[in-house]
């Protein structure tokens, strides 16, 4: 500043010389942020290579059993089951899920929903007891056979960065455009797709970060009805969305379970109250079978959790007990 005051110095070489200065320092200040990005890039390999290094633990059977045509009767035979020693997950499950029938498991947090459709898709394999599909032991089959006979759809769906109409697909080039069309269609989302710039060609980012969570609901309910599975599984798939979208979800979701065997893991009462029968799981065990009305004129766990959801709302028990046996099984 003196310099300049003085007369030795202009503004303009200052400037520069502090610019020039800056510029010098800034390559060690990038070979700096490289060497952070370096390290982090290791320290992900890492745990990448750990995963790749994981040994198979669930593999095809030598001579393997198929089911041409199932029919989709699922069967868990007293299964037993722990992700850790000593930390029972699943004790003496036993339930059967007719051809075409819609049944939903509910049940509070850590209750066992989840590990149900882990085991029946073998991500594990039971510890005990057995998981039959058609009275097929689903050990005795190949894992490609067994898959694709399901389809599921969670409740925050997993969309690739794409096309609309890749992410239907998932790989699978037999499904024509006009199925894709109808699947489309059937789940109320056509209107929608087509007033998309590029309509089926539209993109999609990773996760599916340009469309709202019902768009996405839809796409991956069409995504479903467009692979035509025998056996849908539903994990709380009518959640997080506001009412008109829940309404269009529940009408597509009304035809993707048509004549197929459903599976529905909810936390909402009021989605699963049309099943075919509701199995109510509590600690590992299945502790109450039956309808709705069934189950909350036992008033037992069902009952409670419906009192839990609906409190400020009249439950209808008028009809007094139900009669015959009580739908329950016993701890």
């Amino acid at each position: 500043g003196s310099m300049i005051m003085a007369g030795t110095l202009t503004v303009g070489t200052a400037i520069a010389f502090i610019q020039y200065s800056q510029r010098f320092f800034r390559p060690i200040q990038d070979l700096s942020d490289k060497y952070n990005i370096l390290q982090s890039a290791m320290a992900s390999s890492e745990r990448v290579f750990k995963v790749l290094d994981t040994p198979v633990t669930i593999s095809d059977p030598p001579r393997p059993k198929r089911v041409p045509r199932p029919k989709g009767l699922v069967e868990f035979r007293n299964v037993g089951f722990a992700y850790r020693d000593n930390h029972r997950v699943l004790e003496n499950v036993s339930f059967t899920i007719e051809p075409g029938e819609t049944v939903a498991v509910v049940g509070h947090t850590g209750a066992g929903k989840t590990t149900l459709t882990n085991l029946l898709l073998r991500f594990y394999d039971v510890q005990e007891g057995a998981i039959l599909l058609d009275g097929v032991d689903i050990r005795e089959m190949e894992l490609r056979d067994l898959r694709r006979n399901f389809a599921i759809v969670l409740q925050d769906p997993f969309l690739f960065s794409g096309t609309i109409a890749s992410n239907i697909r998932m790989g699978t080039e037999g499904i024509s455009d006009e199925q894709v069309r109808d699947a489309v269609r059937r789940v109320n989302m056509l209107n929608f797709i087509d007033s998309l710039p590029g309509g089926f060609g539209a993109p999609v980012k990773e996760r599916g970060a340009t469309l709202s969570s019902g768009q996405k609901q839809l796409l991956s309910f069409a995504r479903a009805l467009a692979h035509d599975p025998r056996i849908l599984i539903l994990d709380e798939a009518t959640s997080s969305v506001d009412p008109e979208t829940e309404y269009l979800i529940r009408e597509g979701l009304q035809r993707l379970i048509e004549d197929r065997t459903s599976l529905v893991i909810a936390h909402r009462l009021s989605t699963i109250q049309n099943a075919s029968k509701i199995i109510v799981m509590h600690k590992g065990r299945v502790r109450e079978i039956g309808t709705h009305q069934e189950l909350l004129r036992l008033q037992g766990i069902y009952y409670k959790l419906y009192q839990l959801q609906y409190k400020d709302q009249e439950i209808l028990t008028s009809a007094g007990p139900a009669k015959g046996p009580c739908p329950e099984i016993a701890s």
